[in-house]
């Protein structure tokens, strides 16, 4: 995430805003701050900032998802069960995964909306949205904004 920001053109470094270098409560309260002075603001934050957080208004205009929220099974329970549906002749993949994916994509789309009168757009640049099966099924699942490209 840092990298990334860092590549970014000099000019935007001033309005980043990016977690883990400020505590969460300040950062938001920076990039509100910066909002009702008219001023450009920009969160970068990882997964947990794809939920939970309350950006009504201009205050989230642009939601960007780098890569689909994919869980890798790491822990001893996940790695269980994934086996218990792989010897039932089951994917784990597509019975679990995609479907926790799902709910993770839902939820920081759901960044961006947060009242009727909210507006903006939200880009996917994973492009296994668009060429993967499952891609497909993911984008069913998101409300029924206009699709470009």
């Amino acid at each position: 995430m840092q990298d990334v920001a860092l590549r970014l053109p000099g000019d935007y470094l001033p309005l980043l805003l990016v977690q883990g270098e400020l505590p969460k409560a300040v950062l938001l309260q920076k990039h509100h701050q910066a909002i009702e002075e008219g001023k450009a603001s920009i969160i970068f934050g990882l997964d947990s900032f794809a939920e939970g957080l309350d950006l009504p208004g201009t205050a989230c205009v642009q939601v960007i998802i780098a890569k689909l929220p994919f869980a890798m099974p790491d822990n001893p329970i996940e790695k269980t069960q994934n086996r218990w549906i792989e010897q039932r002749g089951g994917n784990p993949f597509i019975e679990i995964t995609v479907p926790e994916a799902g709910i993770k994509l839902i939820q920081a789309v759901g960044r961006l909306i947060r009242t009727e009168q909210d507006y903006g757009r939200v880009t996917i640049l994973d492009n296994r949205i668009k060429t993967q099966r499952y891609g497909q099924q993911l984008l069913a699942g998101l409300p029924p904004f206009k699709r470009i490209g």
